[in-house]
């Protein structure tokens, strides 16, 4: 649907938002309510990879601090994914039964408090803890703007919007080491993680007071039905038993590995493997990761275009997902053997660009395979895959360098895990969960 919408469909949008457990924009805007929301939620994105990507810029000076190896390093890197892949089934069941206001809200402060807590800790055991409740704070994020933008876009114009909500991820992950490299180079490492829990409740403030519920206007909220527990049991014994389920949390395993390999190793790479300074290591760490920002917006372009040209939906996300895929494995095995700092940098952006399709089209991918009642649980299946992925690339390419004392093992292994997503994704995607 396009910008300038008809008066019916803004009619029709403030109802539906009404549906949303009491959640309700203002509609005198000029911008269409969905892009409001829209706009929200990929700054929420944006955030949350900030807030979560925030200790690699301090990788250096915190093992420093508290005497870690890197394998030590890596387990502490993995514990928020570790906490995020057990919460996603939660976090998907509580997104699809509950409104967006009251939920985003609450994981914004709670992953404020989270940061904060990073900057008071006394010893790796705190921040273990503060990392822990990041993880869980921040498990419903994407899962509630997937079924926002499922329900305000038809299937047919749903990529591109996606696109926007998942490259906020690689939008973060830009900014971040940019900018925390130089707040933890000039205050210290402590003073990052504070500033990062000041940026997430700041925008939860935002959030709630323009998201408003829907009796500040006199009209009544149409209120959830509570989900029953066997009923719950039913939905997930349901959804499991479909081998499409368990190919895209396989598949997804290889998207993340890859983009938390880059997200948590890359300025230490710059800093141990290229000698350069945690604030110049911050700077180039952005360059490959604005090219997977590009990357997410370019796969929403892409499967939409295969969409309008006759692709059924699915294999218009399909197609490009393995391809990318392909790509980004290659170019991420090549990265150890690039002789100069410059060539590396441009293997790299490869590869995250590649990656950046991937996860967009993953993403879509879920929500053309599934009716909308039910997509964010099965966003939820998949996305423990993803988090699966989170966990091992950490804790692997940790005990890779400190087994050989170089990046090319740890690359290797990422290789090998995404061509392996790739195979997943091509034989185990073709039925659609009726």
């Amino acid at each position: 649907m396009s910008v300038s919408e008809t008066a019916s469909d803004r009619i029709t949008l403030k109802q539906d938002t009404a549906r949303e457990s009491g959640a309700h924009l203002k509609t005198r805007s000029p911008v269409p309510i969905r892009y409001i929301i829209l706009g929200l939620l990929i700054a929420a994105g944006c955030i949350s990879y900030i807030d979560r990507t925030a200790m690699a810029a301090a990788n250096v000076d915190i093992a420093r601090e508290f005497g870690l190896s890197f394998t030590e390093l890596g387990v502490l890197l993995s514990s928020f994914a570790s906490v995020y892949l057990v919460c996603q089934i939660p976090a998907g069941l509580l997104a699809d039964r509950a409104g967006g206001r009251w939920l985003l809200f609450s994981c914004l402060l709670l992953w404020s408090v989270a940061q904060w807590l990073s900057a008071l800790a006394g010893s790796v055991h705190g921040l273990l803890v503060a990392r822990c409740l990041l993880g869980v704070s921040e498990a419903p994020v994407f899962l509630i703007g997937t079924r926002l933008v499922t329900r305000y876009f038809e299937p047919a114009r749903r990529a591109t919007p996606i696109a926007f909500l998942n490259a906020s991820s690689s939008l973060g992950q830009v900014i971040g080491p940019m900018m925390l490299g130089a707040v933890s180079g000039a205050f210290g490492w402590r003073a990052m993680f504070a500033f990062v829990g000041s940026l997430s409740a700041g925008l939860a403030l935002l959030w709630i007071s323009i998201y408003r519920n829907p009796k500040a206007t006199g009209s009544e909220p149409e209120q959830p039905e509570p989900p029953r527990a066997e009923k719950v049991i039913h939905e997930l014994r349901r959804l499991l038993s479909f081998r499409t389920s368990w190919a895209l949390a396989g598949g997804f395993v290889g998207v993340i590995y890859l983009q938390w390999l880059y997200a948590a190793w890359l300025p230490t790479y710059f800093q141990t493997a290229r000698h350069f300074t945690v604030s110049q290591a911050g700077y180039l760490s952005s360059v490959p990761q604005f090219a997977g920002f590009i990357g997410g917006l370019a796969g929403g372009i892409v499967t939409d275009r295969l969409a309008r040209r006759g692709w059924t939906p699915a294999r218009a996300c399909r197609t490009p997902l393995v391809a990318a895929l392909l790509v980004a494995a290659v170019t991420t095995m090549l990265v150890p053997f690039c002789a100069t700092t410059t060539l590396a940098v441009i293997v790299m952006s490869v590869s995250l660009f590649a990656t950046g399709i991937a996860m967009t089209s993953g993403w879509t991918l879920g929500t053309v395979l599934i009716d909308e009642g039910s997509v964010a649980t099965l966003e939820a299946i998949q996305n423990m895959g993803g988090s699966l992925g989170a966990v091992m690339a950490p804790v692997l390419t940790g005990a890779a360098l400190q087994h050989s004392g170089s990046f090319t093992l740890a690359m290797a292994i990422a290789g090998v895990i995404t061509l392996g997503s790739a195979a997943l994704y091509r034989i185990g995607t073709r039925t659609r969960i009726s």
